[in-house]
């Protein structure tokens, strides 16, 4: 991930990011980087755990931490288990990572993000609509 303009956003969620399909995107600091699905339902936990899966194996390796400014983690209900051991392991490599939640398991998220050190952006159950507007500022001029 080499980049001119500037360190790069990255986004991680199982579902779509409202408006915005997966991909590379100019933000007014650097790149904004959403890594998605494009889903507008509610994955069953299985599918939900597989689609995280996915996106964390491409994206291991890629990160070097020299290039990322920010990473976005959405933790829902039905991925929660794999979402937050990949916090633990991006926080582990130094990221300014921020997990965007739902309440949902609220008390579990807060104790690992709390052990991590990074902070929580509550949201709706999905993260469509908060994580669009965390990539709305990223990309404003």
């Amino acid at each position: 991930m080499e980049h001119q303009n500037g360190k790069a956003t990255v986004v991680v969620t199982y579902n779509s990011v409202n408006d915005h399909p997966a991909g590379t995107y100019q933000g007014k600091n650097g790149p904004v980087v959403i890594n998605s699905h494009e889903n507008t339902r509610t994955w069953g936990a299985d599918d939900a755990e597989g689609k995280l899966g996915q996106i964390l194996h491409g994206l291991f390796g890629r990160i070097d931490s020299e290039d990322v400014d920010k990473i976005y983690l959405y933790v829902g209900a039905n991925a929660k288990d794999g979402a937050l051991r990949a916090a633990k392991q991006i926080a582990g490599e130094g990221n300014k990572l921020s997990l965007v939640a739902c309440d949902c398991y609220a008390n579990e998220k807060s104790a690992v993000a709390e052990r991590i050190g990074a902070p929580i952006i509550w949201g709706e159950c999905g993260g469509r609509k908060t994580l669009q507007r965390i990539v709305d500022r990223e990309l404003a001029e």
